[in-house]
């Protein structure tokens, strides 16, 4: 089969989504993104069996690419089936629910453009879409917060795109192409204008994925929104953002200032994961807790892409793994938010005596998300110190370990206390009543079996690529 029409598939199937969506038919808009969404699913996974790097008519294709494509197919899947749970029980919402799930589809289908196309400038137009069809659902609970969240999350980010946009000109103007398949088949033409285009990257695609200091709408934006949304916030759209920043820097390889930018990366890096590590201990908000998760995640997976080798291969293993623990998390949250009406831990203790499941698959996502063994970041996570041990880099190692621990035990700690601890209250249910009770916290079996699904996804990717960790172990002896 022609992959130039598996890629028009692929996205085709979100669009057609959201057309189908708007139907003005109770249930229609449910149907149509579940099988939109099944379909990417689908096509993403043929693409990633068949296809060879490379160009496809207006597509690019190359290992990274399906890496992306099944990663974010997947979770939208999951997100879309998760939704039918979730958004029906927000009483006033901002839009009506077809609208919402058209908008979801569309998310989709900007991620997945952004990820394809084999244009520099139609991956920066793609990435600036996210914004324009995310940022209502950002704000879909009608609530204060989640409103002023909207407007930071889209203000911080769109300005933070222009800059990405200079870095598009910047390329145009050095090289004569934004065609990623010219781009990385020819050599690259040496100057300052590509140092600089990096640099420009940096800031604009590194606002999109959480990088500090252009952090500032991410805490709020992934704790206001829905969590079907900021599970697709943290699990994909900061990767596809780190995606597009890795395409621009990667063409610096072979030119004299690839090592200057390859060390402000790896600072920006190791910066983002330090400060979300110390911050995520101390949050009270287990919502904005995870939202420091995933920024921890990203600063590590830009140190791993940095760093080449072995690390860019455990950069790409923790985004696939990460988007899958992180979005069973997100899930998560949302049956204790559900239950407890509360984003407070204060105000949510013992979930595990009030929810029969999630509870203890939302303490299990928290262990998979910060490395714990066999999940699938702990591979991506030793590959990436491993590989900054194999360069000798000592300051880098002890810096990225001392990330790994502190970042686990803070956010551990914290869901400890919130699924084993005493107190709570379940929107006011009594404990003397368990069977009405758990019809009204709402524990059904979407809720259940999709971040299930997901953190076993995450512990396969552990399982399976176990033996990758002997690469690991080899590098350190060169």
């Amino acid at each position: 089969m022609d992959q130039t029409i598996l890629f028009a598939a692929l996205l085709a199937a979100p669009a057609a989504g959201s057309i189908a969506s708007l139907v003005p038919k109770d249930g229609v808009e449910v149907v149509a993104s579940v099988t939109s969404s099944a379909a990417s699913v689908l096509v993403s996974v043929c693409l990633f069996v068949l296809g060879a790097a490379g160009a496809y008519g207006p597509f690019y294709s190359d290992g990274l690419t399906k890496i992306m494509i099944i990663t974010i197919s997947s979770v939208f899947f999951t997100s879309v089936v998760y939704s039918s749970f979730y958004v029906k029980r927000i009483k006033e919402p901002l839009v009506r629910f077809r609208w919402y799930y058209a908008l979801l589809d569309l998310f989709a289908f900007t991620m997945l453009l952004a990820v394809t196309v084999n244009d520099l400038g139609f991956v920066w137009i793609a990435v600036e879409a996210t914004t324009v069809t995310s940022a209502l659902l950002v704000a879909l609970e009608r609530e204060r917060t989640s409103i002023e969240a909207a407007w930071r999350y889209t203000l911080i980010v769109s300005a933070g795109l222009v800059s990405s946009l200079l870095s598009v000109i910047f390329v145009y103007f050095s090289q004569g192409t934004l065609l990623i398949s010219s781009l990385t088949s020819e050599p690259i033409r040496a100057g300052l204008l590509m140092p600089l285009a990096v640099g420009f990257a940096l800031v604009g695609y590194g606002t999109k994925a959480g990088i500090a200091p252009m952090h500032a709408w991410l805490p709020d934006a992934h704790s206001e929104a829905p969590s079907p949304v900021s599970a697709m916030f943290s699990g994909i759209l900061l990767p596809t953002s780190i995606y597009a920043l890795v395409r621009t820097f990667d063409l610096l390889q072979g030119t004299a200032s690839f090592e200057a930018m390859r060390y402000l990366l790896i600072g920006f890096g190791v910066f983002t994961a330090v400060l979300a590590a110390v911050i995520m201990g101390h949050q009270r908000n287990y919502k904005r807790m995870l939202a420091y998760s995933s920024m921890e995640n990203m600063g590590i997976v830009l140190v791993g892409f940095s760093l080449g080798g072995i690390g860019a291969i455990g950069a790409a293993i923790q985004i696939v793994a990460h988007a899958f623990a992180k979005s069973s998390a997100f899930y998560e949250a949302g049956n204790i938010l559900v239950a407890f009406g509360s984003k407070s831990m204060a105000e949510v203790q013992g979930v595990a005596a009030r929810l029969k499941f999630s509870g203890y698959l939302f303490a299990l996502s928290c262990l998979a998300v910060t490395g714990a063994p066999p999940f699938g970041v702990f591979v991506g996570e030793f590959m990436i110190i491993s590989q900054a041990m194999s360069v000798g880099n000592v300051a880098l190692v002890l810096l990225l370990a001392a990330v790994y621990i502190y970042g686990f035990i803070g956010l551990n700690r914290q869901s400890v206390l919130m699924i084993f601890g005493q107190g709570g209250t379940a929107l006011g249910v009594s404990e003397e009543q368990p069977s009405q009770a758990q019809e009204r916290l709402g524990e059904n079996w979407v809720s259940v079996a999709v971040p299930l699904a997901n953190l076993i996804v995450a512990l396969a990717i552990g399982v399976y690529l176990s033996p990758t960790l002997f690469l690991a172990v080899q590098a350190l002896g060169h």
